[in-house]
């Protein structure tokens, strides 16, 4: 499936070491519609092991004078929406954990991304509103006696 969206969340790099040596992982949230229609967004949490990708996205955040990626409340900052397209399949996976018991879970993998184009520079999230009220009409109170007759009970 592949989907144009943005990048809603971008959490820190996840790193470890493996049989086959030293790995990192970028974890982010994609947020989509699936169809014209839907009303509500689509977030899937996608991750890449790509270190290109990670530069492109990398070139969204804040970074602090290490020149690291700044992390607040357990997220990166972004400083622009990220407009992109991703393509991910899903599946099923079982693996044996190290207790020697059985695991299932569901196995989310991105096989494409690419920048769409850069957006406007995100606002924190302190000055958001979660909601954002609509303008109103002016109340007008209907005309009296105006000859006009109806056939409303009152």
């Amino acid at each position: 499936m592949e989907f144009e969206g943005r990048i809603q969340r971008v959490l820190p790099v996840r790193s470890g070491t493996s049989q086959r040596g030293e790995w990192k992982a970028l974890p982010f949230v994609f947020e989509y519609f699936e169809s014209q229609d839907q009303r509500w967004s689509d977030k899937v949490l996608l991750e890449t092991f790509d270190t290109n990708i990670m530069a492109q996205i990398g070139k969204y955040l804040k970074k602090g004078a290490d020149g690291k990626a700044v992390v607040e409340n357990g997220e990166c900052v972004l400083i622009a929406e990220l407009k992109c397209k991703c393509g991910f399949s899903h599946s099923v996976r079982t693996f044996d954990r190290q207790d020697g018991t059985k695991a299932t879970i569901n196995d989310v993998r991105l096989y494409k991304f690419d920048v769409i184009a850069q957006g406007a520079p995100v606002q924190p999230q302190a000055q958001q509103p979660a909601f954002q009220p609509q303008p109103q009409m002016p109340f007008t109170p209907p005309q009296q006696g105006g000859g006009e007759t109806d056939d409303l009970p009152f």
